[in-house]
């Protein structure tokens, strides 16, 4: 699979990328994923844009030259396979030759010790180099550093029997990494065919979140899920495992699965950007001939939108206990119909009186900042410091978030 991975610093959109072309130097097959390859490999590109939808190659020539004139190739390892680069641009080492670094899969022809995911390092994500470590990983690995902590995250595939899951590896220094711990493995919600290929990991609203991969070997279809962690060290997928990406039928260019490609979405204005890999043939499908070819692809969704709680049709629903905080709380929304709140007691409690859904001022409509008051007078400084929790009531509304104000 073509993997790609984007980067988007002040100046232009930077996407470092991996494509494979037939090598007619080794001869034999190997097994890889289940799958027989031939003699191929895939080499690694980058391109750019200043505006996220026109890219250009630029003729770099560092390599390969004499085969593929003017190329844009920026990184080759003959072997047999070499799989799921993921770029980062890391502002916080101070080692200016370390500005980029790279974890991509290696498959060696000749030394089964130079099988694994293979961290590297630049200082310009042009040129190259290999570092010590070698992460145990089935390829479908993923690089991501937090940058509240500055530590490395690296996401690697294995299997648990005969279903393909997902292990985390971290790094304080991308030298040492710790000994990689299972965190997304199938459970009782899936089938046999359940299987996990990839996941990124990105933070948004004070949260750490992630996109997985889920595959499903019954259908041989690829879709993308919501995932979240509150430490980056716990995973754990969505109560409804609903899908954000999902093929869209026979004969579309995502009709065989849609697969993550960038770890994190970018701001543009008021959305976010997410590049992602779309094919049009199923996981086990090879046809060279197929007029529909992999392809890279972007969608989009509202700042502070990703993910909200409905209620269906007259409904409510309510937080976990917290701490109030005071201030003035506003509501992330849309609804066409009135929704009101309560502020309510942990446990068993009820509504705190002056906070009851009766005396809450009705409020409806597209709003990132409703305000709620209630007819009381009182405020939230009522109740700073106790335990609370917020419910919310309506008719098919859906809330994304809700956030305390000064």
């Amino acid at each position: 699979m073509d993997e790609r991975h984007q980067i988007r610093d002040r100046r232009k959109f930077k996407l470092f990328y991996s494509t494979a072309y037939p090598l007619s130097l080794e001869e034999g097959t190997v097994i890889i994923d289940n799958s027989e390859l031939g003699s191929q490999q895939h080499i690694c590109c980058y391109a750019e844009s200043d505006d996220g939808v026109h890219w250009c190659r630029p003729a770099l020539n560092l390599m390969l030259q004499d085969s593929f004139p003017d190329n844009n190739i920026i990184w080759s390892w003959p072997g047999y396979f070499n799989d799921s680069l993921s770029v980062i641009e890391d502002t916080i080492d101070a080692d200016p030759q370390r500005r980029y670094k790279m974890l991509i899969y290696h498959h060696d022809s000749d030394d089964p010790d130079l099988c694994g995911g293979f961290p590297h390092v630049s200082p310009d994500g042009l040129h190259w180099t290999r570092t010590s470590a070698i992460l145990p990983t089935q390829d479908a690995e993923c690089l991501w550093q937090d940058k509240r902590t500055g530590r490395y995250y690296a996401f690697l595939k294995d299997r648990l029997g005969s279903n393909r899951s997902r292990r985390l590896s971290t790094s304080d220094d991308f030298d040492e990494w710790s000994e990689p711990q299972w965190i997304i493995t199938p459970d009782h919600g899936d089938n046999q065919g359940t299987n996990f290929y990839s996941q990124t990991a990105f933070t948004m609203a004070g949260r750490t979140l992630g996109f997985l991969n889920v595959y499903d070997v019954t259908t041989q279809t690829s879709w993308i899920e919501l995932v979240e962690s509150g430490d980056t060290l716990n995973w754990r997928r969505m109560p409804s495992r609903s899908p954000l990406l999902q093929p869209s039928g026979p004969g579309s260019l995502d009709g065989g699965g849609a697969y993550v490609g960038l770890h994190e979405p970018i701001l543009m204005g008021d959305e976010y950007w997410y590049y992602y890999y779309a094919s049009p043939q199923r996981h086990s499908e090879s046809d060279a001939s197929a007029t529909q070819k992999p392809t890279l692809c972007v969608a989009a969704f509202t700042k502070n939108r990703l993910v909200g709680q409905q209620t269906e049709g007259e409904g409510s629903f309510a937080t976990l206990p917290f701490r109030c905080p005071g201030g003035r709380l506003q509501l992330n929304f849309t609804s066409t119909e009135p929704v009101t709140v309560a502020m309510k007691r942990a446990g068993y409690g009820g509504e705190y009186d002056g906070f009851t859904r009766e005396e809450c001022e009705a409020i409806s409509g597209n709003l990132q900042d409703g305000e709620i008051h209630w007819t009381s007078g009182k405020t939230l400084a009522d109740l700073e410091g106790q335990f609370v929790r917020i419910k919310v009531y309506g008719k098919n509304a859906v809330v994304y978030s809700a956030a305390f104000v000064e």
